[in-house]
């Protein structure tokens, strides 16, 4: 098949722009795992090399490395993805209900570019915190089932309203 182009001024930037479109997409991809807040050093995350598709013994030649932060890392005997260091997810994002460390996996030959991200997840370290020290219920006779209600309480460090707590 014979492809002509007749584009005008700016038609090779576009066909450029796509073509490194492609590239990029077959040469990155992206992969998400979690872990809890407060994992100690050595705590398993992934498989990322399997996970990634790469070969263990590939991992040294093509200098397979990741960037962006020293809480994780990669044992290259195995290709896991650990914990390298305590997350304090309330010092990582703050108030941020949602938390994630962002890698970028890099190995060469060919150069190949994979977004990782990492899901800190709340561990509830924190209790409630009620307005009232103490509440009085008065629980009729007709009550049906286990519920009661306790009225709103904070959840530090998000200081947000509860709903439902246990």
């Amino acid at each position: 098949m014979l492809f002509s182009w007749r584009g005008g001024p700016g038609a090779e930037s576009i066909l450029l722009l796509l073509l490194l479109l492609a590239a990029w997409g077959a040469g990155s991809g992206q992969i998400q795992y979690s872990v809890l807040e407060e994992a100690k050093h050595g705590t398993f995350v992934g498989r990322i090399a399997q996970d990634l598709g790469l070969e263990l013994v590939e991992l040294v030649p093509r200098q397979f490395r990741v960037v962006s932060g020293d809480l994780l890392e990669v044992n290259l005997q195995n290709g896991i993805l650990f914990v390298n260091s305590r997350i304090d997810r309330e010092a990582l994002c703050e108030r941020n209900t949602e938390c994630s460390v962002h890698l970028e996996v890099i190995v060469d030959r060919p150069l190949q570019v994979f977004h990782v991200e990492v899901e800190v997840k709340d561990i509830n370290d924190n209790p409630p915190v009620f307005p009232e020290t103490k509440k009085r219920i008065i629980i009729g006779y007709c009550h049906s089932g286990p519920e009661l209600p306790l009225g709103l309480c904070s959840d530090l460090p998000w200081k947000e309203s509860l709903y439902q707590w246990r």
